[in-house]
């Protein structure tokens, strides 16, 4: 008991500094950042989407806080702004520029009041697949 105790008091005294470490994004990180990038430029995916992409159907709002925590690489951007709510609103603290974003690369945005809307397909073809045109 004594040498338990003195242990947590050495250890509470004892401050080391904290070594500033970046740590590898995980699994399911890696596989959201994968999908979200294939995301061809003027379309869009919903969070729901981009988690069956990554493999973890259901797993939405895990999507969503992976969105939302975003690590920014200049060098390789991942295109954030492609991805919305299932039913094709903008976060409504990012829908300016989102829909400026998506305006861009040629995606129709529309607006009724502050509320911002995309159209989401409901069958989007996996990242990296080719879409086959009707005639």
């Amino acid at each position: 008991m004594f040498l338990e105790s003195g242990a947590v008091a050495l250890r509470a005294k004892t401050k080391t500094p904290k070594a500033e470490v970046k740590k590898a994004p995980l699994p399911f990180s890696k596989a959201v950042w994968q999908a979200v990038r294939a995301i061809p430029r003027g379309q869009v995916r919903s969070y729901a989407q981009v988690a069956l992409y990554a493999g973890r159907p259901g797993a939405a709002r895990g999507v969503g806080r992976e969105m939302a925590t975003l690590p920014q690489q200049p060098e390789l951007p991942l295109p954030w702004w492609r991805v919305t709510r299932s039913d094709g609103t903008l976060a409504p603290q990012v829908a300016q520029e989102q829909a400026g974003r998506l305006r861009a690369e040629g995606v129709e945005v529309t607006q009724r009041g502050d509320t911002f809307r995309v159209k989401v397909p409901r069958e989007a073809p996996a990242p990296g697949l080719a879409t086959k045109r009707k005639r």
